[in-house]
């Protein structure tokens, strides 16, 4: 049965204050209820006002979106009753939004884009006591309302999971480049996912925050209905919720036909001209695909690798071109970040931005193994101490005393040992076994606390074994 998945991504802006009103949209760690005022609270008699740079980031990413923008647009009021919207609608796009018609390309396949548009972000509802279904009360905090909140509605063009998730990554990482998106942010990214089998209802699963959560939801949910259609039961069309502890999803409500919310044009704005000179003046910077082709080209490193830096953190792409000004090892510089450094940090749950790793510092370490003072092995090791602590790799050296053992005889007598402590081992390396060779060269290792280079101790093992 062929699956068919259109999402819809809501995106935090990063602009100061809200979209209608001047409140901050720093809310993170403030105390509830503070960042508010008439406007954002739908006081009887507030008049909005829209935020002009919450349109110019908008702009910006239709454009990166392949998209067409509309010469006039507007704002509606959205009615429905939700406790996170005390005016009981919300101020959004719907007849004429602020771009369609676009696409970005993923896995060789173009995925159009319907439409973008601009709304403002209900409250933050914090459910006490359990989930959003079985909590015992709900509170509300409006520091998040207003917050300029750009959609982006695909066509039904995904046919995986997989599909979906590259799309999000390439996407996300496109935003960041623009400047109108933190992913550090919470509830900076989220999903609402529509997915149905060929020929079947289709059923929507809201507010899915982080890539991987989209994953299963969607993977949950295309093994539901097909259970369902198994034991001859319809899909009903309904809005679900994901539980990011069971993986699984639950009914929410039936759902809701555009026409169920009443659509009118918000009396309290003007219409808004999208002129070109406009457009025109919002400067559009570099997008990672050139990004990737220039790290290709400037620094000789593999596509694969250009790709992973790129796409995987706009810092990390950053990161990498400021070591990039004091260490000119650009293969062994893209080798170590893409491997060890990402392993390191994704080990400890933390990005590059919100670790201790500093150009400085890390190139610190490579310099150590060109130097010859530390062995590749043993930097693997120096790495793990180095990234959550960000203590300079020289001073781990010096504090463990993990110098490489460069003098021969005193490699010799090391290995010499070993060779007597594992007459067995020995034998079998005789007799052909090479399995014995790597096992009598984890011992010397262990012995040297892996400062001795395994290549030269295999070849003293070799040498000292005929």
């Amino acid at each position: 049965m062929k699956v068919l998945i259109g999402i819809e991504i809501h995106v935090h802006l990063l602009t100061k204050a809200k979209l209608f009103c001047s409140c901050s949209t720093d809310y993170e760690g403030k105390e509830p209820n503070n960042l508010v005022c008439p406007i954002c609270l739908g006081f009887p008699g507030s008049k909005p006002k829209v935020n002009k740079k919450a349109i110019d980031f908008g702009i910006l990413a239709a454009k990166a979106l392949n998209c067409k923008i509309n010469p006039e647009i507007f704002f509606s009021r959205k009615s429905y009753f939700y406790p996170d919207m005390p005016k009981n609608f919300q101020i959004s796009q719907y007849e004429i939004p602020l771009a369609v018609g676009g696409y970005l390309e993923i896995l060789g396949k173009k995925i159009r884009i319907r439409r973008i548009h601009l709304e403002e972000d209900p409250a933050r509802l914090v459910h006490v006591g359990g989930d959003i279904t079985s909590a015992t009360h709900v509170l509300a905090d409006y520091n998040r309302a207003g917050i300029p909140l750009l959609e982006i509605v695909t066509e039904p063009d995904f046919t995986s999971t997989k599909e979906v998730r590259e799309f999000l990554s390439k996407l996300s990482s496109i935003l960041e480049h623009l400047e109108i998106f933190d992913p550090s942010k919470e509830a900076g990214l989220r999903v609402d996912a529509n997915i149905s089998l060929e020929g079947g209802e289709r059923a929507e699963i809201k507010n899915i925050t982080g890539f991987a959560n989209v994953e299963k939801a969607l993977n949950y949910e295309i093994i539901r209905q097909k259970n369902l259609r198994r034991i001859g039961k319809k899909v009903e069309r309904e809005t679900r919720h994901f539980d990011a502890e069971t993986r699984s999803t639950h009914t929410l409500r039936k759902k809701e036909f555009e026409e169920d919310y009443g659509y009118i044009f918000e009396p309290d704005l003007t219409k808004i001209e999208i002129s070109q000179s406009w457009i025109k003046s919002l400067k559009m910077p570099e997008l990672p695909d050139k990004r990737v082709e220039r790290f290709v080209k400037q620094y000789k490193i593999p596509k694969q690798q250009a790709s992973v830096i790129v796409y995987i953190d706009k810092a990390l792409a950053d990161f990498f071109e400021d070591c990039s000004k004091i260490y000119k090892n650009y293969k062994q510089l893209a080798k170590w970040i893409v491997t060890d450094l990402l392993k390191c940090l994704n080990w400890n749950k933390i990005t590059i931005r919100e670790s201790r790793v500093k150009p400085k510092s890390f190139v610190e370490l490579l310099k150590l193994i060109d130097k010859g003072k530390i062995t590749e092995r043993l930097a693997k090791e120096i790495i793990k101490e180095y990234v959550p602590t960000g203590k300079s790799p020289e001073q781990i050296v010096k504090e463990k005393k993990l110098v490489t053992i460069k003098g021969k005889k005193e490699l010799e007598k090391v290995v010499l040992a070993v060779i007597k402590e594992n007459k067995k081992a020995v034998d079998d390396l005789k007799a052909g076994r090479k399995k014995a060779l790597e096992f009598l060269v984890g011992h010397v290792l262990k012995k040297t606390r892996k400062t001795a280079d395994p290549k030269v101790v295999r070849e003293l093992i070799e040498k000292l074994t005929k």
